[in-house]
């Protein structure tokens, strides 16, 4: 009878063991995520000439769509990190512009390019109750921007000018989850690096650093 006790005993604590990591496997899960969204982008520009008459600063909006996949882990029911690509298309359609020392209005700038990064972000729950939640995201990201800047002058198409540039970069958001699964959230890009050097020669060059604002659907645990 003491062998049959000592054995129920045992697998009912080895019971309780395997509920327990089930448990704390639910309370703390890691998975992957993915998620895809649009904004806009502030694109600081500055122009250099041979000399400070022919210097101009400016920030000109673009269009931006981004899309991002990778891993995530919640070390509490408060605080998580997530690790992964993302992918920001930046078309900026400057129109015409007339950069102080230039000469002509007729000049219309385009920059076509891509953020290509990898991230990691710390994620805190500030609100939860029934199925909703609301979190902040703080982390940072690094990678390359890379594209093609073009112009027309007066109707001539002088542009295909192409660069690579390194990237470092803030990122900064909220987001709204339902069930833990899907939700919204509002993300603040913010580079820290100089910019990309768009257009470069010996007498001038336009470098570009672009702050991205975008709002994103995201999806995990699915």
């Amino acid at each position: 009878m003491k062998k049959i006790f000592l054995a129920l005993a045992f697998f009912a604590s080895f019971a309780f063991a395997e509920l327990e990591v089930v448990q704390n496997k639910k309370n703390t899960p890691s998975g992957i995520f993915f998620g895809m969204g649009f904004g806009v982008g502030a694109n600081a520009l500055d122009f250099k000439g041979y000399g400070p008459e022919v210097d101009d600063k400016q920030s000109l909006a673009s269009f931006v769509m981004a899309i991002k996949v990778g891993g995530y882990h919640y070390f509490t029911q408060m605080i998580g990190m997530r690790y992964y690509y993302n992918l920001d298309f930046n078309l900026a359609p400057f129109g015409e512009k007339n950069f102080t020392g230039v000469g002509s209005t007729s000049t219309k700038q385009y920059v076509f390019g891509t953020s290509n990064t990898i991230n990691a972000d710390a994620i805190i729950n500030v609100f939860n109750q029934q199925n909703l939640g609301i979190d902040v995201i703080a982390g940072l990201g690094m990678g390359f921007f890379a594209g093609e800047s073009a112009s027309i002058y007066e109707g001539l198409y002088t542009g295909g000018n192409k660069f690579v540039d390194f990237e470092f970069r803030f990122n900064l958001g909220t987001r709204v989850m339902l069930d833990k699964k899907y939700g919204v959230e509002f993300m603040v890009k913010l580079p820290v690096t100089q910019g990309a050097l768009v257009y470069g020669g010996q007498a001038q060059n336009m470098r570009l650093a672009p702050y991205y604002f975008t709002l994103d659907f995201v999806m995990e645990r699915f």
